[in-house]
């Protein structure tokens, strides 16, 4: 029963998240006016509006935070810690540090199809420093894991402060408004950078769904049950690293939507299974959808990150787990 009502709930937000994030902005529209839309009888500015400006957003908002979830839910199992999340490890630190030099000394604030490789390079590159860092004799283990990734991302996130500093003027504002969390992946091209991601990366990630499971009963279980651990281990270290980074370098320098989302849907499902992993990248998506929708309308003038908006819901929520795990 419980799970139902979990599910008739997202939709119902998952619905109110869409139209909203259609009529909301600088140019208001009314639900009237979005029915004209659709019909093709309102003026060519709101149709220029809706589908041209704010369906794109909306389509990277959803499929932004659907990545950063599923890369948090992987992450969590592959670690054995609900503490994991790709913000947290650095993740998104070396994918963001990767854009910021590609955008602010090559690009000049232009995207292109290499975007999203060059951050899963800089992905690459930190999950690797926190491999390295992280382990102790030839294991990991999980708080030491955490410890390193919280290193790296300090050290990763000061180099892209400093690199800033270098920036020119005319990217400047462009690259502090994308590490503050601000979507300004808006239009189409932008949709098809991510789309093809989240269309291979995600059914890979459900067909491989039961071997996820086993790893949550831990690394000897799973190895007594017949999985090959390392390999299996690699396959979904892959795809959250890439989903993370891809999923950063289009919607901008967010955290914690990987570390809440698996948690909330957790608590609906009462376990980890391939229903938990599809509610995970639907909370996921409204979580950012909203977040986006809060950022435009809180302040009187112009709009916030929605990283920040993600952020204030989710430190609070990351001291309060830390705090429940130290229990």
């Amino acid at each position: 029963m419980r799970k139902k009502i979990g599910w008739l709930v997202l939709l119902l937000l998952l619905i109110i998240g869409i139209i909203l994030s259609l009529i909301v902005g600088t140019i208001p529209l009314s639900l009237n006016d979005l029915l004209r839309v659709f019909q093709k009888t309102a003026t060519s500015s709101q149709q220029l509006i809706v589908f041209d400006f704010r369906f794109p957003r909306l389509l990277v908002s959803i499929m932004a935070g659907m990545g950063l979830a599923v890369s948090g839910y992987l992450f969590q199992t592959i670690t054995h810690n609900d503490l994991a999340d790709p913000g947290i490890l650095g993740i998104n630190a070396g994918a963001g540090l990767t854009v910021l030099v590609y955008l602010g000394f090559f690009a000049s604030g232009e995207s292109s199809w290499y975007l999203p490789l060059i951050a899963c390079a800089g992905s690459f590159i930190a999950t690797g420093l926190v491999y390295y860092f992280g382990r102790q004799s030839e294991r990991l283990t999980p708080n030491r894991l955490l410890l390193a990734g919280i290193a790296v991302n300090a050290g990763i996130s000061a180099l892209t402060l400093m690199g800033t500093i270098r920036v020119s003027k005319d990217n400047y504002q462009f690259v502090t408004a994308w590490l503050a969390g601000t979507i300004w992946g808006t239009t189409q091209q932008h949709v098809l950078l991510l789309l093809p991601w989240m269309i291979c990366l995600l059914p890979l990630i459900l067909l491989r769904g039961r071997s996820l499971e086993v790893l949550e009963l831990g690394d000897e279980v799973a190895v007594g049950l017949g999985i090959k651990l390392k390999q299996t281990q690699l396959f979904f270290l892959v795809c959250a690293v890439c989903l993370a980074a891809v999923s950063v370098s289009i919607a901008g320098s967010i955290s914690f939507i990987g570390l809440i989302a698996p948690h909330i849907a957790r608590q609906i499902t009462g376990r980890k299974n391939n229903q938990t992993l599809v509610m995970t990248a639907i909370i996921g998506g409204i979580l950012l959808l909203f977040s986006d929708i809060l950022a435009r309308v809180i302040l009187p003038n112009g709009e916030m990150a929605a990283g920040i908006i993600v952020s204030l819901i989710g430190a609070p929520y990351f001291v309060l787990l830390l705090l429940k795990k130290n229990n």
